[in-house]
């Protein structure tokens, strides 16, 4: 691991950029990992899924809270490698589970979705192409997106949503009601 320049030269800004070069880098150098929350059923208290939740695991740093790394990774259009990773690795480690206990072959796995991410026009294709990849059936991806990625362009997202659901992929709304 060689670290980004020292930031301690330029402060706050050179915090930030080596931050970001570091975020850069954190696939590649296998920083990343999702850690999965089930969702269950109430009352039956079933578990029905699991939701993908995107870490950092910096060397120095240490665990890197999400609110820091996603807004950079967002604005600097990282977000949208980062969300292909979570997906694949979301979709491969469902698969994998759903042969090694056939038991719980029913279980989604519900993946969060950034505005970058969703305005990208080869989204579609994307999780096409994973879902083919891995195996895993589209009834059992769940994407979450934000009201406010759908609102910005609602004709778009409408149209998006559609091509989506044609894939038999779920799609659920988060944060909804804190925006529009």
């Amino acid at each position: 691991y060689a670290p980004a320049p020292n930031p301690n030269l330029l402060g706050p800004f050179g915090e930030r950029l080596a931050l970001e070069e570091d975020l850069k880098k954190s696939i590649e150098r296998n920083q990343l990992c999702v850690h999965y929350q089930p969702i269950v059923q109430l009352p039956s208290q079933e578990i029905r899924g699991v939701e993908a939740l995107l870490r950092w695991v910096h060397p120095v740093r240490g665990v890197v809270s999400p609110g820091e790394f996603i807004p950079i990774a967002e604005e600097i259009g990282f977000i949208v490698e980062m969300g292909d990773w979570v997906l694949e690795e979301s979709c491969r480690q469902m698969r994998q589970w759903h042969r090694q206990y056939p038991q719980y072959e029913n279980l989604f796995v519900s993946v969060n979705v950034s505005p970058r991410q969703f305005a990208d026009q080869t989204l579609v294709t994307r999780v096409k192409e994973c879902l083919d990849r891995t195996g895993l059936p589209g009834s059992l991806l769940k994407l979450e997106i934000t009201e406010s990625a759908i609102m910005s362009d609602p004709k778009t997202a409408s149209l998006r949503l559609e091509e989506i659901r044609a894939l038999g992929v779920q799609i659920s709304l988060d944060d909804f009601g804190t925006g529009y």
